[in-house]
């Protein structure tokens, strides 16, 4: 019925937006610059109400959540300032939900460039941890509960393309199977601090002498988590 919805609101959407579309065809080539970029901003717009609806989904869950949340993402680094909003946002709910005491695990791709979101939700209070399995897989989804899941689909095939369709699914069953999925994937996983010690191990021993400010410049993350996880690979 979620997915029935969405589709049903993006057609109406769709056919909203075919009339200026069809007007600026008739106005001829003189407006063909200006067609054009309509056309464009119509579709950044649209694939931003799309992706703006997992996000929402996601936040809403949270706020309702009364006793896990397993959420498997692809966590790439913000591009644009809308990501870095909805990243900010969803680390203060993560923030807010644990006062709960609700359990919260995120599964990341193991690739460097995560730690940037990484870092920001481990922060927040998630647990985290990363899988390499995770690599060529360009689903997303978090369950609730083990009754809800969200699940977030790109708009093209590539782990690293925007989540564009959100789909939130209130059924115990999917839920389960998604939960067991996340399950088997996060015993395998490595943990934060795990993985990060072993990044910064191996660019000082490459480099030795590399200032902190300079690991946390590369590695995209506080320098005071780099200062944390070299202190205590010391003790």
């Amino acid at each position: 019925m979620a997915a029935l919805d969405l589709n049903l609101v993006l057609l109406i959407v769709e056919l909203i937006l075919l009339a200026p579309t069809l007007l600026l065809l008739i106005m001829g080539r003189r407006e063909e610059r200006g067609r054009r970029m309509l056309l464009t901003e119509i579709s950044k717009t649209a694939k931003m109400v799309s992706r703006q609806e997992y996000f929402n989904h996601v936040e809403s869950a949270m706020q309702n959540a009364k006793e896990s949340i397993k959420g498997s993402i692809t966590g790439s680094p913000p591009k644009l300032h809308d990501q870095e909003d909805q990243i900010r946002r969803i680390s203060t709910q993560i923030t807010t939900t644990k006062k709960r005491n609700v359990s919260i695990q995120y599964l990341f791709p193991k690739l460097q460039d995560r730690l940037t979101v990484a870092s920001i939700y481990k922060d927040a209070g998630a647990e985290i941890r990363f899988h390499p399995g995770l690599i060529v897989n360009d689903l997303r989804y978090v369950v609730f509960d083990q009754k809800y899941t969200v699940i977030g689909l790109p708009g093209h095939v590539g782990r690293n393309e925007p989540t564009r369709d959100g789909y939130y699914i209130p059924s115990e069953g999917l839920a389960s199977i998604f939960a067991q999925q996340f399950d088997a994937k996060w015993a395998e996983a490595t943990n934060y601090d795990d993985y990060l010690k072993a990044i910064i191990s191996e660019a000082k021993n490459h480099s030795p002498n590399v200032s902190t400010s300079l690991l946390s410049e590369e590695l995209k993350i506080p320098e005071g988590e780099v200062k944390r996880i070299l202190l205590d690979t010391k003790s």
